[in-house]
């Protein structure tokens, strides 16, 4: 583990914790009667690339502002090389839940209940790559 200087690590436990609230929203959305799925997408899609960010951050490795979730793959692979290829998959999933799932003119359907459960699959799955590698343990979260 790649042990960061106090303000990236603090810097980068502040994506975390905002990852944290983006998958907070997704739980409580999914407990009620009725939820909007494309906001649940949403929130898949933000907990991942806070927690792409976090992970950055972690190394000191500045980013762009920007919700591409592929290109901040990209800035990860410069760390992780391989390894980071257990996420692609499900940030090339993600990555249209940051804006067209939001906006009628493009993406024409609500995602369905299957769409909806691979976002938040993906979301968890992105979570428990970025901690492992840091050596973070699921309490800490």
């Amino acid at each position: 583990m790649n042990v960061p200087s106090d303000p990236s690590r603090a810097l980068a436990e502040r994506w975390f914790r905002k990852a944290e609230n983006d998958l907070l929203n997704v739980a409580n959305n999914l407990r009620a009667e009725r939820y909007a799925s494309d906001t649940v997408c949403f929130h898949c899609q933000q907990a991942a690339e806070k927690y792409l960010k976090g992970f950055l951050s972690w190394h000191g490795v500045p980013f762009a502002r920007t919700h591409d979730l592929p290109e901040l793959l990209k800035q990860v692979k410069q760390i992780a090389g391989d390894d980071a290829r257990a996420i692609s998959e499900h940030l090339f999933l993600l990555d249209p839940c940051s804006v067209s799932v939001r906006y009628s003119q493009e993406y024409e359907e609500e995602p369905d209940e299957q769409e909806v459960q691979e976002a938040v699959r993906s979301a968890y799955a992105v979570r428990v790559w970025v901690r492992s590698r840091l050596g973070l343990e699921e309490r800490d979260a």
